[in-house]
């Protein structure tokens, strides 16, 4: 009796030993994303994939990494350590140029109407100089743009302008930072900008750029012609023919700003963009303006008295712009090629920006 009781005992204390010494295959298939893999032995085979920095943690940006390596396949550490190197911009402070009495920041605006703010912000002498210089440089590239695409040089040069003052103002953020905090940090619009960074991961690896370098605007755009990441996918083209598409080319830039008008259906055919109207009155109320109108001209001038102040060889219908100004309302009628240029910002401010922007430039160059 007492001989099997030792011998129960000895095996109980043998399969105990046994038990306590066996790998156990975790079924928490989270590990990974706290910088923990486990491979066909339950080895730590990396401890380099711990998310720090500022988005440390985020389970958003956890599950997105993971995504880029299965769908696209990313390196997971290449993706950590890009992540844990970007800042959340809500907590980079902005330096305040011009301060008022109390200390804040201020904004010294001269009473004007909205449409007269707006254009001055792009629409003065020493950027008009910028644009004839940047014509003068490029001549070549905008003149075959024009063959190719059938996009008017002082278009581009608008676009240009308007965007970056011709390369003078690429933006002051980085790129990978803007995108992470508007898609990881419960930005209105995170879908589309969590979209905008997986593709903007794409097209860092597809141009062989850094994607930790690349400065942009406050909404990630980038470049010359301030695309962003879609919009490269979509519309960017190697226009210098070097084998890479680099939106900070200007070649590259004018090629694609011209490709994007082009799929977007810009009429080679339609020369004008914009002709001024004459209407009753200081103030326009009487009809719905803005970009996406579309009216009769016919109707316009039969019921409305509003007609063209030059010849208009357009004879589609228009849209009806309004330019508020100080003392008085400007009134304009827009071609289908305006629609085109507003499908870039969907602004009447910023198609009329680009459009009079050019304007000036062309006749700048030219002595007009």
């Amino acid at each position: 009796m007492k001989t099997n009781q030792l011998y129960s005992l000895t095996l109980s204390l043998l399969l105990f030993s046994a038990c306590s010494t066996k790998k156990v295959e975790p079924k928490d298939t989270n590990l990974t994303a706290i910088g923990i893999e486990i491979g066909e032995d339950s080895e730590i085979i990396s401890e380099n994939r711990a998310l720090s920095g500022h988005f440390a943690g985020n389970y958003k940006l956890l599950d997105f990494i993971e995504r880029m390596h299965n769908e696209h396949q990313f390196d997971r550490e290449y993706l950590y350590k890009l992540f844990s190197n970007a800042q959340d911009i809500n907590q980079i402070v902005e330096p305040c140029i011009t301060r008022d009495n109390n200390g804040r920041c201020a904004i010294n605006i001269k009473p004007q109407g909205k449409w007269d703010r707006y254009r001055g912000m792009f629409i003065y002498e020493r950027n008009i100089d910028r644009g004839v210089a940047f014509w003068a440089e490029h001549e070549d590239a905008l003149n075959r743009a024009y063959q190719v695409y059938g996009v008017l040089p002082e278009f581009i040069i608008g676009i240009l302008g308007v965007e970056t003052a011709y390369g003078v103002n690429f933006g002051k953020k980085r790129v990978i930072d803007v995108l992470t905090s508007k898609a990881m940090l419960g930005d209105r619009r995170e879908d589309f900008y969590t979209d905008q960074l997986e593709k903007y991961l794409i097209m860092t690896r597809q141009a062989n750029l850094d994607p930790a370098t690349l400065m942009g605007s406050n909404a990630g755009a980038m470049g010359y012609g301030q695309f962003i990441a879609s919009s490269y996918l979509q519309f960017a083209v190697d226009f210098n023919g070097d084998g890479v598409t680099d939106l900070w080319n200007a070649e590259d830039a004018i090629g694609s700003i011209a490709n994007y008008f082009s799929k977007n259906g810009w009429d080679r055919n339609i020369q004008q963009v914009a002709v001024r109207a004459k209407y009753r009155g200081n103030r326009f109320n009487r009809l719905k303006t803005g970009y996406k109108t579309k009216y009769s001209q016919y109707k316009l001038r039969k019921k409305y008295h509003i007609v063209p102040r030059q010849k208009l060889y357009y004879k589609g219908p228009v849209s009806l712009i309004k330019l508020p100004k100080y003392s008085y309302d400007e009134l304009w009628l827009g071609t289908h090629n305006f629609r085109v240029i507003t499908t870039y910002n969907h602004s009447t401010f910023y198609g009329m920006a680009v459009f009079q922007l050019g304007q000036a430039v062309k006749n700048r160059r030219y002595g007009r």
